[in-house]
């Protein structure tokens, strides 16, 4: 995995994500590739492995900046712009389950990617990175 820092955009499975939301241009479009990256985590039953959970975690990130798009400031760089992509709100349920995914990312167990951060040293980092997304979801 290329890596550059902890933020949930901060490796190059994060950044390719992005360029799925280059054609998309409605809620239907967008809401489809979000629920698909946020759902390969809600399903996976054994390990999450380290792509489908970094992916995940910036979808889930998408929704919060969906309402709260100061949040990418620090992230522009490699978060999808412009964003949101429309004035019309993402489907309610996509904020339960991006609450979820992030819930489900803070925890090692059965999660490459945490399981790697904490191999590194650098997990409470990692988990804070996600805090900070969780903090905005009810």
């Amino acid at each position: 995995m290329g890596v550059w820092d902890v933020s949930v955009f901060g490796n190059d499975d994060a950044a390719d994500f992005g360029y799925e939301f280059d054609d998309g241009a409605t809620v239907a479009e967008i809401a489809s590739v979000i629920e698909e990256a946020l759902d390969a985590v809600l399903s996976s039953t054994v390990e999450i492995e380290e792509s489908a959970g970094a992916i995940g975690l910036v979808a889930a990130a998408l929704v919060v900046a969906w309402e709260e798009p100061e949040m990418l400031e620090d992230d522009e760089d490699y978060a999808p712009q412009p964003w949101p992509r429309s004035a019309d709100p993402l489907p309610e349920h996509l904020v339960a389950k991006a609450a979820t995914v992030l819930d489900r990312m803070k925890k090692e167990e059965g999660n490459e990617l945490a399981q790697l951060w904490s191999e590194s040293g650098q997990s409470a980092d990692f988990v804070a990175q996600i805090e900070r997304w969780r903090s905005r979801l009810s």
